[in-house]
């Protein structure tokens, strides 16, 4: 049965990459800033994919914000396992665009890559769990799994309406598993499900010292400056080896275990790779060493600057400016709680305004961490899956980023396997420039989950 698949997917590849290409061409950023017509023209395309794929019970579902998530079913029989297949077609803006090699929006093949923004993250999620279905269908008939599709619209933006969707459609989303395909493998080529994931939470501040900016020659000295003011606010949030200065912050953190540790150990990591995959300079000191670098990512907190705005430097002049900016954010890793840690973050800035300046924050929603049992059978038919179609060991990993629908999915449904699986590679320049998709792991990705279904059916 292995080879037929592989024949098949094989075969199909062409067809499933032009597809995916289409729904790359579509710029479906969900930020409020930008047009959301884009988002429901995506939402219509992944309808019409799953229309022409024959299946049924398509519908929007629709939350708060009015970006579409579409939802579809290709049923079988009640004895069969029920699987339900998550992917986003939301994507992130195109950052930079002198820096894109070519247009983020219109998909371009260069060697064994497919640049475009969405193409990794996370479109291809997408048309993974559409080839993998219309695989196992056409193999089995009614044999195969029952198979239902939540393809979300605003997961980019934080998911702020997946919650209410989860929760109306608790009994038709009902399932034995799920599958989130959002994720990535721990490098080219070889397979990975993630375990772990980090949650995270941002506040944006704003401290304020006049009604508006002034001649710095005439009235600088006796103002105290927003800028310095805010910069030694977010100093003080860590310590010179870069550990969270915030007291109780850490209060509730989960260790990994001897065996998680076992299985970081085991990939293999060096600093010198991690250097050539996140770019950083070589004059730059790490705050982690080489042996506990997947540990800081994975399994300890974080708090960034990810924005600061004072005045302009394209129309710098001699201004003391009126008011300073920046966005905070914080990622949790297992075992931390999102709401105790943004308050206690939020009291530590505000105990730390100097001279009585004006001070603002908003808090954005936010999403705990997220850990799994790998013991349920589902996760040994997954692994062995991945196994045969990588020809490489399937490897247990964690993620330092969030996926907020997870840890919803475990809310709604109990302790059902969540298993987190994708096509994103250290390569890929997911929400950065240049994003692009591994074609060899693409073609894997859906081998690996058409024998997941054949195995479990």
């Amino acid at each position: 049965m292995q080879k037929d698949i592989e024949k098949s997917v094989h075969e199909s590849l062409p067809k499933y990459l032009e597809t995916l290409k289409e729904l790359v061409r579509i710029p479906s950023i969900s930020f409020d800033n930008f047009d959301q017509k884009y988002v429901t023209d995506s939402a219509n395309a992944v309808k019409s994919l799953f229309e022409k794929a024959g299946f049924s019970n398509i519908q929007f579902l629709m939350p708060p914000s009015g970006r579409p998530t579409v939802y579809a079913e290709s049923l079988t029989s009640e004895d069969k396992p029920t699987i339900l297949l998550y992917a986003h077609h939301d994507v992130q803006p195109p950052m930079r665009e002198k820096l894109w090699d070519t247009p983020p929006f219109e998909p371009t093949v260069k060697g064994d890559r497919l640049y475009g923004r969405g193409t990794a993250d996370d479109k291809a999620g997408i048309i993974t769990h559409l080839a993998a279905a219309e695989q196992i269908r056409a193999l089995t008939g009614k044999n195969g799994p029952n198979l239902k599709f939540i393809i979300e619209g605003e997961e980019e933006s934080g998911s702020a309406g997946f919650a209410n969707i989860l929760q109306e459609h608790a009994e038709l989303l009902k399932c034995d598993a799920v599958i989130v395909a959002d994720l990535g493998n721990f490098a080219k080529g070889t397979p990975s499900i993630t375990t772990t994931l980090r949650g995270m939470s941002a506040v944006a501040v704003e401290l304020r010292s006049t009604k508006a900016p002034l001649h710095s020659g005439s009235w600088s000295g006796p103002i105290p400056d927003p800028a310095q003011a805010l910069c030694r606010m977010i100093a003080a949030l860590t310590n010179d080896d870069g550990s969270i200065a915030i007291h109780g912050f850490e209060e509730g953190l989960v260790p990994p275990t001897p065996e998680e540790l076992a299985s970081y150990r085991s990939l293999g990591y060096t600093e010198k790779t991690f250097r050539s995959e996140s770019g950083t300079l070589d004059c730059v000191e790490l705050t982690a060493k080489e042996d506990d670098i997947l540990v800081s990512l994975w399994r300890r907190p974080s708090i960034v600057v990810t924005a600061m705005e004072v005045g302009s430097r394209a129309n710098a002049g001699n201004v003391l400016q009126d008011h300073a900016y920046a966005r905070i954010g914080i990622r949790l890793a297992p075992g931390m709680d999102t709401d105790k840690c943004t308050q206690l973050l939020v009291n530590f800035l505000k105990a730390r305004v100097p001279n009585g300046m004006e001070c603002s924050m908003v808090v954005e929603d936010g999403a705990n961490p997220f850990t799994t049992d790998t013991a349920h059978p589902f996760f040994v038919s997954m692994s062995n899956a991945m196994t045969e179609a990588y020809k490489s060991e399937t490897k247990f990993i964690g993620c330092g980023a969030s996926i907020p629908g997870a840890e919803l999915f475990r809310k709604t449904f109990g302790n059902i396997p969540i298993l987190l699986t994708g096509l994103e590679d250290p390569e890929c320049a997911a929400h950065g420039e240049n994003e692009s998709l591994y074609l060899p792991d693409f073609e894997r990705g859906i081998l690996a989950e058409t024998l997941f279904f054949a195995k479990i059916s």
